[in-house]
């Protein structure tokens, strides 16, 4: 996300990222990720149960694992793990009056939407 915050903030669109660490981490995750936007934390993850998000028991499924070797040849590196590692997530638009015309939830760690797709979305729903 960090590097399409122009293309986010040019929708015009508000970004808030969600996670599931105690709020004492969430400055400790902005510093290893390099995040300066919205970061707020659901430590009993009411929202991702509220939007059906997956939680599966095994967490080391075959395609976490090609996701995970694919973001270590990128470059990308596991950091300190804070709250919940097995919970999935996903991504959610939402309109200012409470409309979701975008719901996309990852079936495995590192499923991501095409993020092309995701700045459409977001561009509909702050026109709407």
């Amino acid at each position: 996300m960090r590097h399409e915050k122009a293309r986010t903030d040019a929708t015009g669109a508000d970004v808030v990222v969600v996670g599931n660490g105690a709020p004492q981490f969430i400055e400790a995750f902005r510093e290893d990720v390099h995040y300066d936007g919205k970061l707020v934390t659901d430590p009993k993850r009411g929202a991702y149960r509220l939007l059906e998000m997956k939680r599966p028991r095994l967490a080391a499924a075959p395609m976490t694992l090609l996701r995970a070797a694919q973001a270590f040849a990128q470059g990308h590196r596991q950091v300190r793990t804070m709250g919940d590692t097995a919970q999935l997530g996903g991504v959610v638009v939402v309109r200012p009056d409470g409309e979701m015309p975008y719901r996309r939830i990852s079936s495995y760690a590192g499923d991501h939407p095409p993020f092309d797709e995701v700045l459409a979305a977001m561009s509909a729903a702050a026109r709407s």
